[in-house]
């Protein structure tokens, strides 16, 4: 994701977590000129008996930013000697006051930081400050730490009356040095509002205290409801006792509109820019960006608090995840953390998709999840919880707009990486692939190598067995982009594959593993034009050698009960499963004993008898060659008692087809017979073992009640 408006690198100062900005050229909202006025009436106020000027502004509206950038320009002039005070490095009154005037004697006194105009004058008063210090603090006068603490308090209550008197002559000779200074102090107090009540009453006690030193101007930095909250205690008037204080006061203005999302963009580009976006991401950023996004933010502080989470979440899920949805949930993490748990908490109530039909509809689920998405969207503010159920979360728009989604939506969602698939929000809440989920990066691999035979096959080598089941499934929806005349060599490609799936039954629900390469391959040919469908299908049957696979291509393009309708022509298709059946009956050993679905394909391409006496293929009297037709008649007959999770499985064989590719049971039972003997000794597998044993339950006479 790229874009110019981040290209001079300008907006670092984005990415520096909560800091506040430093200078004026990380000044994002044009806040430097209310600088220049608050500095200038800093330099230009009466300040004859002292003057206290307060920037106040809620948390995260960029009080201290625009302090910093006041004190860059106060510090610019000769005349203004800055004194930066921490209220955060005291506790307790005594304490306060010994700090204070402790770190006002050593500034003042800094080479760094002083004033050459000034040096003299504030060296003076650095000392006078120091022996006021001195006074105010007579605890410091104990000379030996771990004293008996009633004889240290009493030594100190001593001191102190001696020095009494003294204290108001200082003050006098404080005031005097101050007024014939030749320009003024101006102390930087920050984060009053983060201060404790007791801690914020106390420094501004102190202000009050020294606040009518001549030429000396205390610039305050605090959330005014904060700090006239904890003034307001003890019976006092928050407010009133503030008024007294502060002489002047300006509000950092609230980020407008148009300012604060032109940086929460630019942010975002240049958080995004190694990321590229799809032609999918990009008709819905904008939406997502103005109507889920934006409405969450108010402050330079919201956006950096997100910007500086985004990066790494981006880092870590943007492979699996659309950017536009990433990008949404993130700000929803990071800025209304209760209906991010929401989301994470029902996964299915926003990514479940219902059919059409009232009685499959399960109307107490329904309007469980329509309250979830009732309570997720009042957790959002105005429409911003309605924008991301439209674009964020389709498929729950049947219970805000009755809008209703099927499983073809599922699959554009899922090709799309977007949230509104179950699969892809999990990824993201959990950072994790389920099992047999394919990494959206061999998908791609696979779309973008179709155009190229070789590079096509190696893309498809490349996913491992265990992911191919789900990339096929989603390169599905791709196959529409694939150019029409790379249909023969990619759906060839697509019909080798089919050895490579697991003939186990994955399942009660398991309608073949194959299915996923098959699917695309009959959407390819859907595409075909109907005068070249011959021609096409001619080519990629001559190209394909398996017999399984031919059988499986003529299932989807020629005549069959339920289908979409005959792709080739029924002279092709005749033609084609004659050449298939010739092939079969007269194939050496050697071309069959690995075939996949070995019985299947003879018994569906051949028309066998189970009195004829005769093999329905030469080469089933080759024990290499009954081997397989065994393995390949087993399946699994699976069930469990109603109410338990207990799966039961038996195996079963397909005992008549094999009967009648061997034109009777004796000879079938001969067949085994030698391939029993040719096993003596060897390592049987335990398919094929599993085979043998069931047949020679079945030739007892055996049958299962239900087959």
């Amino acid at each position: 994701m790229t874009d110019s408006a981040h290209g001079d690198g300008s907006q670092s100062a984005l990415f520096a977590g909560d800091d506040p900005i430093l200078n004026s050229d990380d000044d994002l909202l044009n806040r430097s000129r209310l600088a220049v006025a608050i500095a200038d009436e800093v330099q230009e106020m009466n300040a004859d008996r002292g003057a206290v000027v307060a920037i106040t502004g809620k948390w995260g509206t960029g009080k201290t930013s625009l302090l910093n950038l006041t004190a860059n320009i106060l510090q610019e002039q000769e005349t203004i000697q800055v004194i930066e005070f921490n209220p955060w490095f005291f506790s307790g009154t005594d304490q306060l006051i010994r700090f204070f005037f402790d770190e006002m004697t050593r500034q003042l006194r800094s080479e760094r930081s002083g004033k050459k105009r000034l040096k003299d004058a504030t060296a003076n008063i650095a000392e006078k400050f120091s022996k006021y210090s001195t006074s105010l603090s007579p605890v410091k006068f104990i000379p030996v730490a771990g004293q008996i603490l009633d004889v240290a308090q009493k030594t100190a209550e001593g001191v102190s009356q001696a020095l009494t008197a003294s204290i108001h002559e200082q003050r006098i000779e404080i005031s005097e040095a101050l007024t014939k200074l030749d320009g003024r102090i101006v102390v930087l107090i920050d984060d009053i509002d983060r201060l404790t009540r007791q801690e914020i009453r106390d420094l501004f006690r102190l202000v009050r205290l020294n606040g009518s030193f001549p030429n000396v101007v205390y610039l305050l930095c605090f959330d005014r409801s904060v700090v006239e909250s904890a003034l307001g205690e003890e019976g006092l008037n928050g407010a009133a006792y503030l008024e007294k204080i502060v002489k002047t006061s300006v509000e950092v203005p609230p980020a407008a509109d148009e300012a604060l999302a032109s940086v929460l963009r630019t942010g975002m580009l240049t958080a995004l820019s190694d990321v590229p976006l799809t032609a999918s991401d990009e008709n819905r950023f904008p939406d997502v960006f103005w109507q889920v996004v934006r409405p969450l933010f108010h402050t330079v502080r919201d956006v950096k608090r997100f910007l500086s989470s985004l990066t790494l979440t981006v880092r870590s899920a943007a492979d699996e995840v659309a950017l536009p949805d990433l990008v949404a949930l993130e700000a929803i993490r990071v800025m209304r953390p209760p209906a991010h748990d929401l989301i994470a908490q029902n996964v299915r109530a926003l990514t479940a998709v219902y059919g059409w039909q009232t009685e499959t509809r399960n109307q107490a689920v329904l309007a469980a999840d329509a309250e979830v998405v009732t309570t997720l969207q009042a957790e959002l503010p105005d429409d911003t919880g309605r924008a991301l159920i439209r674009y964020i979360f389709p498929a729950a728009q049947v219970h805000t707009e009755n809008v209703w989604h099927g499983n073809d939506s599922l699959q554009a969602w899922r090709r799309d990486r977007r949230v509104a698939h179950a699969t892809v929000l999990k990824y993201y809440l959990h950072r994790e692939l389920p099992s047999g989920a394919a990494p959206s990066s061999q998908v791609d691999s696979i779309v973008y190598a179709a155009g190229d035979d070789e590079a096509f096959r190696n893309a498809l080598a490349a996913v491992p067995d265990h992911h191919l089941e789900d990339a096929l499934d989603r390169f599905l929806s791709h196959v529409d982009t694939i150019d029409s005349s790379r249909i023969p060599p990619v759906v060839v490609a697509l019909l080798e594959l089919l050895p490579r799936f697991s003939e186990e039954s994955s399942g009660m629900l398991d309608v073949g593993r194959d299915y996923t390469a098959l699917r695309p391959s009959k959407k390819l040919m859907q595409r075909v034009e109907p005068a070249n469908a011959d021609l096409v299908a001619r080519t990629i049957y001559q190209a394909t050698k398996s017999p399984y696979a031919r059988l499986r291509f003529l299932s989807l393009v020629g005549k069959q009960q339920h289908s979409e309708g005959q792709i080739i022509t029924p002279e092709l298709e005749t033609e084609l499963r004659a050449n298939l059946q010739e092939y079969l009956k007269s194939a050496p050993a050697d071309a069959l004993r690995t075939e996949r679905e070995l019985l299947r394909t003879v018994v569906q391409a051949i028309d066998c008898d189970t009195e004829s006496g005769e093999l329905a293929i030469a080469s089933a009297d080759s024990s290499e060659v009954t081997a397989r037709l065994l393995e390949t008649a087993l399946s699994p007959s699976r069930s469990n008692t109603l109410g338990s999770v207990v799966v039961n499985s038996e195996d079963r064989l397909a005992w008549e087809p094999l009967i009648s590719v061997y034109g009777g049971e004796s000879r079938l039972t001969s067949a085994v017979e030698q391939l029993k003997e040719s096993l003596e000794g060897q390592e049987i597998g335990p398919r094929l073992q599993r085979a043998i044993t069931a047949f020679d339950l079945y030739s007892t006479g055996w049958r299962p009640s239900e087959f």
